[in-house]
């Protein structure tokens, strides 16, 4: 395996781990938010959420390396899809 893959592989594994930390975070804030009504754990969940946008993003350019297509792709379907 070259320098260049396994630093690939080392900063996806990272990612996913980090998409795992900020979901597991987020939760909590949530829990957190409903049970106390804690003001610091709503600014808390909106800083987890979007943590968790940005490596969900990265992702998405780790699946177009994968996939032969170039960083600046759109990922498959993206058009066809409404997120509320």
């Amino acid at each position: 395996m070259t320098y260049e893959e396994e630093f690939l592989r080392d900063f996806e594994e990272w990612v996913k781990t980090q998409m795992m930390v900020n979901e597991m975070a987020m939760n909590e804030s949530r829990r957190v938010i409903e049970e106390d009504k804690d003001e610091r754990a709503a600014d808390a969940y909106i800083r987890y959420e979007s943590k968790l946008d940005a490596y969900q993003f990265m992702m998405g350019k780790f699946a177009n390396y994968k996939a032969g297509k170039s960083f600046h792709d759109l990922p498959d379907g993206l058009f066809g899809q409404k997120h509320y």
